[in-house]
């Protein structure tokens, strides 16, 4: 019984499939290398001729790099993410002693004293907008927030008292803690009008431009506990008729602020050097250098409902206390044997209406009570003023 090749069976129905027996026969003509030539079943026939291989297209060398580096460049960029945040706030204040003159000042002023003639009224309102964008980036398990902001005021009744001011800065954070590091930039300062004993023997702008620079840490070593340390720097340049207050402030201030369950605690305290700048003063004793002790308590409720009706209308009130004990150096009249006593007292209520507006309302009062060798330095020195007022901060 002859044998079937079930090959050669499945080849007759498949035309693509050819008997094992041609297979054989075609497999041994190649091996041959064509010397020995071998005889092919009718229906297969020899190219004489191989047809030639186009050359393949080298890539060129610095290809492979730019993609090497290009995936490189989306791998570390993979996990980083971003958002753009910012506020914007208006508002307005009345303060009842624009300049902080004295007692004896204000009543100099209100006969007419010319003196004070660059003050067109003793109170005034002022006008103040704020702008602060801030954009956020995390890369892993750090976290960064370049921000800007930009602060102007103007006094109304007074249009030289006006400020305008930028602010620059990096927040880098991870979970137990965050650094900040900011720079300022404060082209002109107005604060009043003095003789210039030391020159022109007029009334002459007293104004200062500054820089400064500012660091912060914050850590937590508690769940609800967060302690900072901060360092800054503020160099100032009077203008020409005031040089000898040209010099630099340093301040080291350490805080604590404890959450507790319906409020936050806050306590601080900061050491301050003002150093005039040596090459700027004519005689020693017009050195206004001083050293102060700063000390500051605050309590802030937290965020809780007007009214059970309304969940997305809260309210908190917030209370700051400041103390300061000034120094001075100097041995001229005004600052011989010198000691300020600055008592700051900060209130304000804030509500919130929803998660972008707030409005605020402020209250502050500053006194300051001076002791000296010189009596008359504390008529001159001496003064207080409340200032109150109403902004509203937009969150995008």
């Amino acid at each position: 019984m002859s044998s079937i090749n079930t090959k050669d069976i499945l080849a007759e129905n498949d035309p693509d499939l050819k008997p094992e027996s041609e297979l054989n026969t075609f497999d041994a003509f190649i091996q041959s290398g064509f010397d020995n030539p071998v005889e092919l079943p009718l229906g297969l026939s020899v190219v004489s001729e191989v047809p030639k291989r186009k050359a393949t297209r080298k890539c060129k060398p610095f290809q492979p790099l730019i993609m090497t580096l290009t995936m490189l460049l989306l791998w570390l960029t993979l996990p980083l993410c971003a958002q753009f945040s910012g506020w914007v706030e208006l508002g307005s204040a009345y303060t009842d002693n624009a300049f902080q003159l004295s007692g004896y000042d204000i009543r100099r002023f209100e006969t007419g004293n010319p003196e004070l003639k660059f003050a067109k009224a003793s109170d005034d309102v002022i006008l103040h907008a704020k702008l602060n964008a801030a954009y956020e980036l995390q890369w892993h398990w750090w976290h960064f927030q370049p921000s800007l902001q930009i602060n102007s005021a103007q006094n109304v009744l007074n249009p030289d008292k006006q400020k305008l001011d930028a602010t620059a800065g990096v927040i880098i954070s991870r979970r137990l803690g965050e650094i900040g590091l900011y720079y300022g930039y404060y082209p002109n300062v107005y604060l009043r009008d003095y003789i210039d004993t030391g020159g022109t023997n007029q009334l002459q702008a007293f104004a200062y431009a500054k820089n400064q620079y500012r660091a912060d840490l914050q850590l937590k070593p508690l769940k609800k506990s967060t302690a900072t340390l901060e360092f800054k720097r503020e160099d100032f340049f009077y203008n020409e008729y005031f040089t000898e207050f040209d010099g630099k402030i340093e301040t080291w201030k350490l805080g604590w602020q404890q959450s507790l369950p319906t409020f936050y605690l806050d306590a601080s305290y900061a050491f301050r050097v003002y150093e005039t700048d040596a090459d700027k003063i004519v005689t020693a004793s017009e050195d206004a250098s001083y050293e102060s002790n700063i000390y500051s308590v605050g309590i802030q409720m937290k965020k809780m409902p007007v009214d059970t009706k309304y969940p997305n209308l809260l309210w908190r009130p917030e209370l700051k206390l400041g103390y300061e004990q000034r120094y001075f150096q100097g041995s001229d009249n005004w600052h011989a044997g010198r000691t300020d006593i600055i008592n700051n007292t900060d209130a304000t209520l804030q509500f919130y209406f929803g998660s972008n507006w707030n409005i605020n309302l402020d209250y502050s009062h500053i006194f300051r009570n001076v002791d000296a060798i010189d009596s008359s330095v504390q008529k001159y020195k001496d003064y207080s003023e409340n200032q109150c007022g109403v902004s509203a901060r937009y969150r995008f």
